[in-house]
Formats: C-alpha cells, sequence, structure tokens
C-alpha cells in the first residue's frame, strides 16, 4: 500500500497541472485581497451586507479566517479538478489497466490515489493559509492599520486549528462527489463538470426552494450546500462573508454543525460506496 500511495504522490508531483492548480489557489487569494484592499478605500454605506466589515477582513484577526473561508469556498472547486483527474486521466491516457494490473488490487489503486491526492489537498491548503496571512500583512501595512497580535491567544490558535479541519472537512465529500463521476464517466471532464456543475447549480436551486416554502424549504436542509454553509459558518466572518461554496442566501436558516457533519459524512461515504463499486465491477477500458 505505501509503495502505491508513493507512486501516486509521484504522479501528482510530477503534473503540471498540480501546480498550476496551486498557482491558481494563490492567485485567487491575492487578487481576492488586493480587491478587498480597493473596495476598503470606497465610502460605503454601512448599511450593506457586510459591506462595513470589509476593513476588518484585512486586519490580522481575521486574516486565518478569511484565508479558510477561500479554500473552502474556492479550494474545493480546485480540489474537484485534483482528484476527478487522479482517477479520470487514467482512462484518458489509457493508462487504466496498466494501473490496475500492476496493483496489488483494485480496491488498494483507488485507496492509494485518495490518500495521496489528500496529501496535496492538506499540502495546498497550508501554502495557501500562509499565503492568506502575509497578504494580510501587506494589506495592513498598505492600508495603514496597526500591526497588533494580541489577539493571537490559546484560544484563537486552537479555534483556527479546527476551523482548518472544517474546511478540509467540507471540500471531503465535493471532491468524492468529482471522483465519483470521473470513474462513472471513466474520464476527467466528467467528474470536473458534473462536480463543478452541481456544486454551484445546487446554491441556485436551494434559494428557489426556500422561496417555494412548505415542505420543499426543508430539503436543502439535506444537501450539500447548505450543510457545507453551517459549517463554515462557525468561522465566524463578518456578515455577508461565511457562506461558503457557492455564495448562498444569509436570510435562510442552517443546519445545526451535528446535522451538517453527519448528512455531509453521508454523503461522502455514498460517494465512496459508488465509486468502489463501480471501479471494482467494470472493465477498465479506457
Amino acid at each position: 500500500m505505501i509503495r502505491l500511495i508513493n507512486a501516486e504522490l509521484f504522479k501528482l508531483r510530477k503534473r503540471t497541472m498540480t501546480r498550476v492548480l496551486l498557482y491558481v489557489l494563490i492567485g485567487i487569494i491575492l487578487v481576492l485581497y488586493f480587491l478587498l484592499l480597493a473596495i476598503s478605500k470606497v465610502n460605503l454605506p454601512k448599511a450593506g451586507p457586510g459591506m462595513g466589515d470589509i476593513q476588518n477582513l484585512l486586519g490580522l484577526p481575521l486574516a486565518l479566517p478569511f484565508a479558510m473561508y477561500i479554500l473552502a469556498s474556492f479550494g474545493g472547486v480546485l480540489a474537484i479538478i485534483l482528484v476527478a483527474s487522479a482517477v479520470g486521466n487514467e482512462y484518458n491516457w489509457r493508462t487504466i489497466r496498466t494501473a490496475v494490473f500492476s496493483s496489488e488490487s483494485r480496491f488498494k489503486l483507488l485507496t492509494a490515489k485518495l490518500i495521496s491526492a489528500a496529501i496535496y489537498i492538506l499540502i495546498g491548503m497550508v501554502i495557501g493559509l500562509a499565503a492568506g496571512f502575509i497578504m494580510s500583512l501587506i494589506t495592513t501595512a498598505i492600508g495603514g492599520y496597526k500591526f497588533d497580535f494580541s489577539f493571537a491567544t490559546g484560544t484563537y490558535m486552537w479555534n483556527q486549528f479546527l476551523q482548518f479541519w472544517r474546511a478540509f472537512y467540507v471540500i471531503i465529500p465535493v471532491s468524492l462527489l468529482g471522483f465519483m463521476f470521473a470513474i462513472v464517466g471513466r474520464s476527467a471532464m466528467p467528474g470536473i463538470a458534473f462536480g463543478i456543475g452541481i456544486t454551484f447549480l445546487e446554491s441556485i436551486i436551494t434559494t428557489f426552494m426556500f422561496l417555494a416554502g412548505g415542505w420543499i424549504a426543508k430539503v436543502p436542509a439535506y444537501l450539500l450546500q447548505a450543510n457545507t454553509q453551517a459549517i463554515t459558518s462557525l468561522a465566524k466572518l463578518p456578515a455577508g462573508f461565511g457562506q461558503g461554496m457557492g455564495g448562498g442566501n444569509n436570510t435562510t436558516p442552517l443546519p445545526s454543525p451535528a446535522h451538517a457533519f453527519i448528512t455531509l459524512a453521508v454523503y461522502s461515504i455514498l460517494f465512496l460506496f459508488i465509486s468502489f463499486y463501480l471501479f471494482k465491477k467494470r472493465d477498465v477500458t479506457g
């Protein structure tokens, strides 16, 4: 198993796409921080949803929570691409048969791919977190804010540690969704297209469900979007910035954190089961 994981880590390290995804993540963080810095200089009305707190997002106390908000939202999209490509490209390059024959079992092959992808996702999150903190230092200096680190107490650091793993947790089901569709479609493109498409389309659908009222309004509580928001909202960001992947409506009720953790776990297990079942039962043709 260790041999397979090392092999998959080597593949991901050598692929240009892995580095490109990391550069895109860092680029998104840089652009968002500079956009917020530009907006913070504009005289915005305090009545706007979350607009009066933009300056706070550029300060050091919210540097880590805001960076992890970016990781949980945009990072989740990049994770879908990485995980879907990890298995889908084997079909595209017609190397899937060779990969299966050279591994001990199909189960171990898929497990090694998922573990190696998870390792790279965690590495990317750490790098993204560092980039966000550095950008907060830069925007703090440019914006003329004070370099006050008194907020960095033990409780604060522990909360950020928990939020880091919460951000990783909400990335897991959407990544496995892309992974599943890559196996279903025997290509990276279905995994990427369906994974990203469902992620953003759901935010639109759930908005109409809430507006419909009645029992339909309760359905989103059992979908990915609302439960992702329930977990990312624990970061306690200013209003309008804590909605997680795909945005969302601030006025819609969110499930409890316990409900969200269980629901996302059920989705993750379901996507895993379908992926492994199909990969085991079907012929691996390119």
